[in-house]
């Protein structure tokens, strides 16, 4: 299965969020660091054998340079999404040109019923704690080329919008070289998950739609394992 990656690599990046070892927020560089998605279907008789393969490709990843981290989310149709963050778009494709994506892609063969899609991309900006995950929303939706700064400049305000919100954990948000825009966020809780709904998102939403070639559908997920340091993006 193939972990989500955002498919763009904008010049420009925006500052991002860290914590320091009390728990609070600290802004530091995403400078050039480059996420992966990769959605697919599992089969829901198969997520145990699922989550073992999960392991491997989390063991896998620890591995590669420029691995900065990685996550697994899953919803209860078995609709799933692997999210990588790397150093840089050259440390995520040397390691695609390595084999290694297509080898951690392959493993998942047997439990997926459906291909994988992938979309590969640069953060825009990003915020992050050190709690940990255990739901997640993704929210991909199309950018006018006329309009990508705008969309960068609302990646950011959203991340920073999203880290006031009870339960917050981290947000993501990368911009794809087909215009994408790609923002993945994770909460403690399902319902802390679903009460920002009614806040920060039906804003970010509202604006999102004014510069997006098309409606944003949210998708919401369990976080069944997640290894991305509040550190990831400072170097």
């Amino acid at each position: 299965m193939d972990v989500p990656e955002p498919s763009v690599f904008p010049s420009a990046s925006l500052a991002s969020q860290g914590m320091d070892a009390s728990g609070q927020a600290r802004r530091g560089p995403t400078r050039d660091l480059a996420e992966s998605q990769t959605e697919g279907t599992i089969d829901t008789k198969k997520r145990e054998d699922a989550e073992m393969i999960a392991e491997s490709i989390f063991t896998a990843a620890r591995q590669q340079k420029g691995f900065r981290g990685l996550s697994f989310c899953l919803d209860p149709k078995g609709e799933a999404v692997f999210v990588s963050l790397w150093e840089s778009k050259e440390a995520l494709l040397a390691n695609e040109a390595s084999g290694y994506y297509q080898e951690q892609v392959a493993k998942l063969k047997d439990v997926l019923t459906k291909p994988t899609t992938r979309q590969v991309g640069e953060v825009q900006a990003q915020e992050e704690t050190h709690k940990t995950p255990k739901a997640a929303r993704l929210t991909v939706s199309g950018i006018r080329k006329d309009a990508e700064t705008q969309a960068t400049r609302l990646a950011q305000d959203v991340s920073r919008a999203a880290r006031n919100e009870p339960g917050f954990v981290a947000w993501y948000g990368a911009l794809t070289e087909d215009s994408m825009m790609a923002a993945i966020s994770f909460w403690d809780s399902e319902e802390a998950m679903k009460k920002s709904e009614s806040r920060y998102l039906k804003d970010a939403l509202s604006k999102l739609k004014e510069i997006s070639t098309g409606e944003a559908q949210p998708k919401l997920y369990e976080v069944v394992e997640h290894e991305i340091p509040a550190v990831a993006a400072v170097r």
